[in-house]
């Protein structure tokens, strides 16, 4: 996690984090004392040139948990950037097809980014759920679509028309949830879960919400992958660029030579992906697989001394529910708190259902309400239980759950 932490630290230097996560750290600190937060949302501001952004929506690194998220996932594939220039001349051709694709059904440009952490460009990648093709479609979806999925012509693996059949699928996301970060998590988790989210917690803001790690993390991949392909900082080999040319022809001519990309198709728009020298001799690798476990690896890590991370509130367990998915558990707050108008006194008692159980064992709670000693009156809240050694949702289990176990929680 030092590791991690270094990478934020680089990250600020260099203008992706506008606010330092010590900063954030320390807000939550005091928000043990005294946590007051507005009920809605402030309105974020329009990207600008040092800002991080998905399909034109900020990405708010300015939260300690947005911004250790991030710097995870750039750690985890931060190692590897000998292979960016080589993943990136991969990648060329694939880009060169599926980027007018995407502009003709008015669909923003970062989802190019979905296929490479999908099937790492592998036209006949099969997941575990059974998903198949650059895309992953699962076989009622691709149908849907408009795919063919009959033996010996499984369209979703041709290039051209799976990502046709992407672009509707994104659009009729689109159309659904209203958000271009709220469809990325649909993409990965299914718009059935993330509508129940969404009436659950009563907004739409991708970044608050506890998912299970898998999707709460795809955003996160996707957006270290761009940085990968377009900030400067991730360059590396440059001498082994072409030096002279057209970067953005030779995609056009490396395309067409595999059959991708007809002369008289139209124009192509988009920023030109460099090019490597076929006698740089680099191999191309899956850097989905290499994100993936690296990642869980990270996440992995229980040798905190100290936690990292403050709620801003804790509470001691008193009942435990059953380990399944909408149980109830009982806590008894810790601490005095403030909650926006509300005053919580050391135990009262605090209520919290299991939102997910994820393949790690990591629990996701959710307090719905605390109820007074004093009054005996409950009052509804909002809090996420919180893992100190990360800042995020997601608990590791404790290998005995007993009355007494501290858990961190954030508003």
């Amino acid at each position: 996690m030092n590791k991690v932490l270094q990478l934020a630290t680089l990250l600020i230097c260099t203008g992706l984090f506008p606010k330092p996560m010590a900063n954030a750290q320390k807000q939550l600190a005091v928000g043990k004392v005294k946590s007051v937060r507005p009920t809605t949302p402030k309105t974020r501001p329009l990207p600008g040139p040092t800002r991080l952004h998905f399909c034109g929506e900020i990405v708010p690194t300015e939260q300690g948990d947005v911004s250790t998220k991030l710097a995870l996932a750039l750690a985890s594939s931060s190692g590897y950037s000998r292979h960016v220039n080589g993943l990136k001349a991969r990648s060329a051709p694939y880009f060169a097809v599926i980027e007018p694709i995407l502009s003709k059904h008015g669909i923003p440009n970062d989802f190019k980014y979905l296929p490479l952490i999908e099937s790492a460009w592998q036209a006949n990648a099969v997941s575990s759920a059974g998903a198949i093709g650059y895309w992953q479609f699962m076989d009622d979806t691709a149908q849907d679509m408009g795919l063919s999925i009959k033996p010996g012509n499984d369209e979703r693996t041709d290039l051209r028309k799976s990502t046709e059949a992407a672009c509707r699928y994104l659009r009729f996301l689109h159309q659904k949830l209203g958000s271009w970060t709220l469809v990325a998590a649909a993409y990965n988790g299914g718009v059935g879960m993330v509508q129940r989210k969404i009436n659950r917690v009563g907004h739409r803001d991708y970044y608050t919400m506890t998912m299970n790690a898998e999707t709460g993390y795809y955003l996160y991949r996707i957006l270290a992958m761009k940085e990968l392909f377009t900030n400067p900082m991730y360059a590396v080999s440059m001498g082994a660029l072409i030096a002279s040319g057209n970067a953005y022809e030779q995609e056009r001519e490396q395309a067409r030579r595999m059959g991708w990309l007809q002369d008289e198709e139209p124009e192509l728009t988009g920023t030109p992906i460099e090019s490597l020298s076929e006698a740089t001799g680099i191999h191309s690798r899956s850097e989905a697989v290499v994100m993936d476990s690296v990642l869980t690896e990270l996440l992995k890590n229980k040798s905190f001394s100290t936690p990292i991370f403050v709620g801003d509130l804790s509470a001691r367990l008193t009942r435990a529910g059953q380990l399944k998915v909408g149980q109830s558990w009982t806590f008894t707050l810790a601490e005095d708190v403030q909650i926006g108008d509300d005053e919580f006194k050391t135990g009262d008692v605090l209520y919290a259902i299991i939102d997910d159980i994820d393949t790690q064992g990591n629990l996701f709670f959710r307090a719905t309400k605390v109820v007074s000693t004093q009054t005996k009156l409950p009052t509804s809240v909002t809090l996420i239980g919180m893992n100190p050694a990360t800042g995020l949702a997601g608990i590791p289990r404790p290998k005995v759950v007993k009355p007494g176990w501290v858990v961190q929680w954030k508003l």
